[in-house]
């Protein structure tokens, strides 16, 4: 991608062709008619040039005189695009050695991802842009040696905060980082990071520093409440120099050593998605401008890696969800053979072994009969805490279908783990029926395999072990079986 100005004449983005001086005409004259598009428009636009690429281009304005624009395109086609990149390239006399050199280094993305890649653009470059520009001698006219310094020293802090934040996908993790490097920024003793609830309207405190966490906990602050309520829905920031001045009907609370704060709200577009506060200056000064352009230049980025978190963690819940079975919690079949492959794997490059349980619950078919559906739930979830409790951290519990469970034991010979399955078999005889306390606690049957003693594969070691189990069904039922070859 290039950064141009409106009057740039470096505005072709094909090195390829810019040496070709027919490929360079189209292509600056293309580029040309991109940007006064895109600068009337003011919005994104996306178009191909003489070779067939996608391009977009993205306004960027920083003030009445400052406008920029920002060009790039995908160099990843789609098989059709690969195609049309050859028919645009012909015209402009590319040999065929030339063409064929180009063909090696192309690769191949969905034809949509252009638009994704200039949104992703458009939100993290275009703010951070505009933060340069904020913090630049441009931005802010004049500036003493001294007053440049401080500017440059800031810039750089939030360069530094910029790479603590990228890695953070964990949400309560970002959003006590979020607060940290914002307290940092401004050298602030107090403050506090509080999300929106659109479907309650109602700010609550996510992250604090400096207040009891207990009250932190239950603050539920409604928008137009209150100054972060008014923040939250204006979606205007606020630097106060000194409370009781600038908001007589407010007086200093005695737990803030100064009467100074800033408090900004965080958006996504237009969106307010939460509100910022800092107080109390380390040095005991009030808050200046400096230190509130310094916290909306950051405020727009933490607004971006908010919203990725919550992606991420919305899409680790998912993941979640689709490995584990609703009415026990254990993970489900599915999982269990994503594991079992990671074992076997693992066996194979470094040796060893692991051991396999199925697990069945003895005459629950009966129980269900007898007692009812709601009963033979409460059979599943108590069979299922009980194997999870008794098994090592290491061991992986799932739910197989039905009434039958499975556990992985790694690192663990088929021996070794009789210890383990007579444990759960005991634990499980242990539990008091929720039907009636007359009625026997259905009991569980185990049968053991391992792996590579047994079998060869997934399939044949699951089948190994589950013969096992119905070995011990036909031998009395409540009973731990290991895999020996007489049993097939």
């Amino acid at each position: 991608g290039t950064l141009l100005m409106p009057s740039s004449r470096e505005t072709c983005l094909c090195d390829a062709v810019k040496s070709i001086e027919t490929g360079y005409e189209s292509c600056r004259d293309t580029t040309s008619r991109a940007i006064a598009q895109v600068l009337d428009k003011s919005k994104t636009y996306i178009y191909k040039c003489h070779t067939n690429q996608y391009i977009f281009a993205i306004p960027v304005f920083l003030d009445a005189d400052r406008s920029y624009v920002i060009i790039g395109g995908q160099s990843f086609l789609s098989g059709n695009e690969v195609k049309d990149f050859y028919e645009g390239s012909a015209p402009h006399f590319f040999d065929e050695a030339r063409l064929q050199d180009l063909k090696g280094a192309i690769k191949t993305i969905p034809p949509k991802s252009i638009f994704t890649l200039s949104g992703i653009v458009n939100n993290l470059t275009v703010p951070f842009l505009k933060s340069i520009y904020n913090l630049s001698v441009g931005g802010r006219g004049h500036l003493t040696s001294d007053e440049e310094r401080v500017r440059l020293k800031g810039f750089y802090e939030l360069e530094q905060i910029y790479k603590s934040l990228a890695p953070v996908l964990d949400r309560d993790e970002l959003y006590e980082t979020i607060l940290n490097k914002s307290s940092e920024l401004v050298r602030a003793e107090k403050g506090s990071l509080m999300i929106l609830d659109n479907k309650n309207s109602v700010l609550s405190v996510k992250a604090s520093k400096g207040m009891d966490r207990t009250v932190a906990d239950g603050l539920k602050i409604k928008i137009g409440e209150g100054i972060s309520g008014f923040i939250a829905a204006k979606g205007l920031p606020v630097i106060v120099r000194d409370i009781e001045t600038d908001i007589p009907s407010r007086k200093n609370n005695p737990k803030y050593r100064t009467k100074s704060f800033i408090s900004i709200p965080l958006k996504l577009d237009s969106r307010v998605i939460g509100v910022l506060n800092v107080a109390d200056k380390i040095s005991g000064e009030i808050f200046s401008e400096d230190d509130l352009h310094l916290l909306l230049s950051f405020a727009n980025y933490a607004s971006i890696a908010l919203e990725r978190g919550a992606y991420y963690s919305m899409s680790e819940e998912l993941k979640m969800l689709s490995m584990t079975d609703p009415l026990t919690g254990l993970f489900n079949r599915r999982y269990l053979r994503e594991r079992i492959f990671e074992e076997v794997e693992r066996v194979k490059r470094h040796n060893g072994c692991f051991s396999v349980f199925m697990i069945d619950i003895d005459n629950f078919k009966s129980y269900n009969d007898s007692f009812g559906h709601l009963a033979g739930d409460e059979i599943l979830k108590g069979v299922a805490r009980a194997i999870r409790d008794t098994v090592r951290s290491m061991d992986v519990v799932s739910r197989y279908g039905g009434e039958e469970f499975s556990v992985i034991l790694p690192h663990t010979s088929k021996k070794e783990s009789v210890i383990i399955a007579e444990r759960i078999r005991k634990e499980v005889e242990a539990l008091k029926s929720p039907a009636n306390d007359l009625m026997e606690y259905p009991t569980v049957s185990l049968g053991i395999a391992e792996f590579p003693d047994d079998a060869g594969n997934i399939d044949d070691l699951l089948h190994k072990a589950d013969s096992a189990m119905y070995r011990a069904k036909r031998t009395g039922k409540n009973r731990v079986v290991l895999y020996t070859k007489d049993i097939l």
